[in-house]
């Protein structure tokens, strides 16, 4: 339960992830300028990290030798992620966006967890773990969904478009669970989560900047370190090399399913309480009972997958 704790801990960070590189894309403008600011605070802290620990920063040749190579590029499929992310809420909605993802994640997560993929501990799909998710889809419905079904949900794409737009956002569910376990599969291969998460921070990094100098876009980067702007949208890049840390750290001991669930139930409550009180320019809501409730179920489901 310890792990599961931490990894709650964790998805804490996300909504300030979040808050921090929506204003960091506010100030230097398209998103892959943003990220690419947001990844080299992230690898300039595990670099740090890394120095100060004595660990080392490049893989050996037995390591090379013995990971997947793809798995050194589970960072660019994160990018990759992102940048879907960021056109849903455009092409389908806030809600959409926010749902669909989540519950392809979920899904995806378990199944991973049931066949072993990704080299992670098998963890049989059995009655228990199913209640439990269902316990969190309710949860997540009660949070979510229920309080967004009053408002409208502008959607700029229309039949088969929309449909595109919602098959890529099922893929970005499933993309995400599978960063998760390669993540893992990387740390478990390299033998020290620190190194497996700078390694692959650094390459997709360094392809980011590849692109953004091919296109020019390379000099929106100096926008970035005004002072005319808060220092807090500094953090989503620790937030993120944090998580991403946690997830190398934390899945073999808990599993994709826990790992991914956990997360997810300590950043809808962070969220809520942003929400509430206003917290990083976050526009103010009311804090139902009903959201409370759901928060309750969410934690009793993972705590039934966990047990």
């Amino acid at each position: 339960m310890f792990f599961v704790i931490i990894t709650l801990a964790m998805g804490l960070l996300m909504p300030l992830q979040t808050a921090a590189n929506s204003r960091l894309r506010g100030v230097v403008g398209p998103a892959y300028v943003s990220t690419l600011v947001s990844f080299s605070v992230s690898t300039l802290a595990l670099l740090l990290v890394s120095l100060l620990a004595g660990i080392p920063i490049l893989p050996t040749n037995q390591m090379l030798a013995a990971t997947p190579w793809w798995s050194w590029f589970v960072g660019l499929v994160a990018v990759v992620t992102i940048t879907i992310a960021i056109h849903l809420f455009k092409e389908i909605g806030q809600l959409q966006a926010m749902i669909i993802p989540m519950f392809s994640q979920l899904i995806f997560s378990l199944l991973i967890d049931n066949y072993g993929w990704f080299g992670s501990r098998v963890i049989p799909l059995n009655g228990q773990r199913i209640i439990g998710s269902l316990l969190l889809i309710v949860g997540v419905t009660l949070v979510v969904v229920l309080p967004r079904l009053g408002t409208r949900q502008q959607s700029a794409s229309k039949g088969s478009r929309q449909v595109f737009w919602q098959l890529l956002a099922v893929l970005s569910g499933c993309l995400s669970a599978s960063i998760t376990g390669a993540y893992a599969q990387l740390a478990g291969a390299v033998g020290n989560p620190v190194q497996a998460t700078t390694v692959a921070f650094f390459v997709a990094t360094m392809v980011l900047l590849l692109f953004c100098i091919g296109n020019g876009s390379v000099r929106l980067v100096g926008k970035a370190f005004s002072r005319d702007y808060p220092w807090w949208m500094w953090i989503g890049g620790l937030c993120g090399a944090t998580i991403v840390f946690g997830n190398a750290w934390l899945v073999p001991h808990v599993g994709v399913g826990v790992f991914a669930m956990a997360l997810l139930v300590g950043q809808l409550a962070l969220s809520m309480l942003m929400e509430h009180r206003g917290w990083l320019g976050a526009p103010r809501k009311h804090i139902s009972w009903v959201q409370i409730v759901g928060i309750l179920l969410m934690l009793g489901g993972v705590a039934l997958i966990r047990l």
